[in-house]
């Protein structure tokens, strides 16, 4: 069966994340060292609780103002939370290929990076139909409630998706629960292996 929805992951496959870039551009913003932007935000657990879904992207940004004392507009710190996501353009071309079909963004993120797609990677957004993001779905992956919930957004059965991560875990778990699925070799491959499912 040829598939008839398509999920990419964000980071590591839409764009290369620089988590660094974030730490460093978060840091300056508030006049702080990177690692101590790395302790607050990682190593204290509160990025793995954003992703789970555990506040909006108002308390995202409150909770930065409070942390790191952030005083910035909103709109500032939307631009510096992007800041760390840079778009693949054979990625990008690659997704093109299937906008015929419902796409998805499937990704571990939270609230607040939901909220700054639109604006801060436009060219992104405009990609896809679903921003199938962990915070709204209340799991992250490889968890099966984050595929049964992606693919509840996109109306679709596990046999009618295909996705990519780079992520082997990922890969594996969903291929367990039946997609067509890949893991992330380069935008070209990935747009072999579309041109193929297209055609095939």
């Amino acid at each position: 069966m040829k598939p008839r929805v398509f999920l990419f992951d964000l980071g590591g496959v839409v764009c290369r994340f620089h988590r660094e870039r974030r730490l460093e551009l978060l840091g300056a913003a508030c006049g702080l060292p990177a690692h101590r932007v790395e302790a607050e935000l990682y190593a204290s657990g509160l990025i793995r609780a954003w992703d789970r879904g555990q506040g909006s992207a108002e308390d995202v940004e409150a909770e930065i103002g409070r942390r790191l004392g952030f005083a910035g507009t909103s709109e500032e710190l939307r631009r510096v939370w992007c800041g760390a996501f840079e778009p693949d353009p054979q990625v990008l071309a690659a997704v093109d290929l299937v906008r015929a079909h419902p796409t998805a963004l499937f990704t571990d993120n939270d609230a607040l990076l939901r909220a700054a797609l639109p604006d801060g990677l436009p060219e992104v957004h405009a990609r896809f139909d679903v921003l199938a993001f962990s915070s709204v779905l209340g799991a992250t992956k490889p968890a099966e409630e984050a595929f049964a919930g992606a693919l509840g957004m996109l109306g679709a059965t596990a046999a009618e998706a295909f996705f990519v991560d780079d992520r082997e875990a990922n890969v594996r778990a969903a291929r367990e629960l039946g997609l067509t699925a890949v893991l992330f070799e380069g935008g070209a491959a990935l747009r072999r292996t579309l041109e193929q499912l297209l055609t095939g």
